[in-house]
């Protein structure tokens, strides 16, 4: 079983006639509210699977809010409030505070109000977060059109290589690309303008290759890349390797969308007539970070 079986049984379960979006089958959910959308979603993460090694604790209430605004950025939302839970392992308050003080830093540059939440105690620190934003219309995974181009908001793979590159013995001052590990940015900006123009858009929390599967899936294409960037891998690691870290790595923040055309983000390939997702003639497969 695999953390997409669940997510199916989810909207299985969950199925409501009057909702535009289908529960779970967006990075978000869409709420009608007069002549806007309110755009809600909640991410978890935990020291055991998402914290690197030598993480600071501003870091982790960063990565806290990051993840969720990464959700409203996917949807060209608008972000307004958070709430987060978190567990704690014992109650130390400096540790606590400075958790809330990386978090605060992120929200304040991107107007969000942290507006409240929970405290619990765990055997490991677990912070929950629930984000709410606004955008004016629903923008999904499933109208890609045979014709547009297939665009990513910026380079694949950096914050996977820091992270093989701790698990070799590298310490955090020697990773080429620690911020993409550390604290990776949402493309809150970027899915705005975006919005206003992609047939679809979703982000790359994941990996390229799962974010572009259920682009096809969903939309009932073929996608075809053609131009993969990777000389920002090949100084660190072969070019075999570094096409594994660009299609499959997990952590990176960007945004990827179909359009039939940008001037926003790299070209990367096209949507075609077909099912499935290719580099060139080469099957791509579906995988990349999953909780199990």
């Amino acid at each position: 079983m695999k953390e997409f079986d669940l997510i199916r049984v989810v909207s299985e379960v969950f199925c409501y006639d009057d909702l535009e979006v289908p529960v779970t089958f967006h990075d978000a959910s869409y709420i009608k509210l007069q002549d806007k959308y309110l755009v809600l979603t909640c991410d978890t993460v935990n020291e055991l699977s998402d914290f690197p090694k030598f993480m600071l604790p501003e870091e982790m209430g960063h990565m806290a809010l990051a993840v969720t605004l990464s959700d409203l950025a996917a949807c060209g939302a608008k972000p307004l409030y958070f709430l987060n839970s978190i567990s704690l392992k014992k109650p130390d308050l400096e540790f606590f505070k400075r958790i809330l003080i990386g978090m605060k830093k992120l929200a304040e540059k991107y107007g969000v109000k942290v507006v409240g939440g929970d405290i619990d105690f765990c055997e490991y620190l677990v912070i929950s977060g629930f984000a709410i934003g606004e955008t004016d219309k629903i923008i999904t995974r499933s109208n890609a059109r045979e014709g547009e181009k297939v665009y990513i908001t910026g380079l694949l793979g950096k914050a996977q290589l820091c992270l093989e590159m701790l698990e070799k013995g590298y310490s955090k001052e020697d990773l080429p690309y620690a911020k993409s590990l550390y604290t990776p940015e949402p493309k809150i900006y970027e899915g705005l303008k975006i919005s206003k123009f992609a047939s679809t858009l979703t982000d790359i929390s994941d990996s390229l290759a799962i974010s572009l599967h259920q682009i096809s899936e969903q939309s009932g294409v073929k996608i075809v890349l053609d131009d993969i960037p990777l000389e920002h891998l090949i100084e660190f690691v072969d070019e075999e390797k570094a096409l594994e870290l660009f299609l499959y790595g997990g952590g990176d923040f960007e945004l990827v969308f179909t359009a039939e055309s940008s001037d926003i983000g790299i070209e990367i390939g096209r949507v075609e007539k077909g099912r499935g997702v290719f580099l060139k003639d080469r099957k791509v497969e579906f995988r990349g970070y999953t909780h199990f």
